[in-house]
């Protein structure tokens, strides 16, 4: 319901994807590609999708980029996949993605609410979250807030445009 209705959403990967192996990693594209949000990752994480697909924001944190973190910030609905909420990714607790419902799929169950709040903790391998998710998405008619999600990218193709990884030599 909440990724369905979701009118800023995000998929926030970690790790954890590229632990569960390489099906979790095919799953995930599939999520992302049948629900056209963008994702992001952590540096743990990187490698788990590909960073040449469209919806790849780049890797977010203090070492990441303009439109992964406005993003996470900016979200209504945040998907956190295999990933942890460190200090590096967060920055100021009270001030990280301060408006979003917050879904939190971890196979380590302390992992969960350990740093922020989760509205929905999901404790599970990867692998085996995304296979059940995508049937259940698949058996709903796989309806995403198509308005929404064509102002979101909007938003996010603004922040792309500042190129904030290039410099002059």
């Amino acid at each position: 319901e909440l990724l369905a209705n979701a009118k800023r959403p995000i998929i926030y990967a970690g790790g954890g994807v590229i632990n569960s192996g390489p099906r979790a990693s095919k799953l995930l594209a599939e999520l992302v590609a049948l629900t056209d949000f963008p994702l992001t990752n952590t540096l743990m994480g990187l490698g788990g999708f590909p960073a040449s697909d469209k919806h790849f924001l780049g890797m977010l944190g203090m070492h990441g980029t303009f439109e992964a973190n406005n993003a996470m910030h900016d979200c209504d609905v945040m998907l956190a996949v295999g990933s942890r909420f460190d200090d590096r990714i967060t920055g100021r607790i009270a001030d990280f993605s301060p408006r979003s419902k917050k879904a939190h799929v971890d196979i380590d169950p302390s992992s969960i609410n350990k740093v922020i709040h989760v509205d929905v903790p999901i404790v599970g391998d990867v692998g085996h979250v995304l296979e059940d998710l995508l049937k259940v998405w698949k058996a709903r008619g796989r309806k995403v807030n198509k308005e929404g999600l064509a102002k979101w990218w909007g938003l996010i193709d603004q922040w792309k445009a500042k190129n904030c990884l290039s410099y002059k030599p």
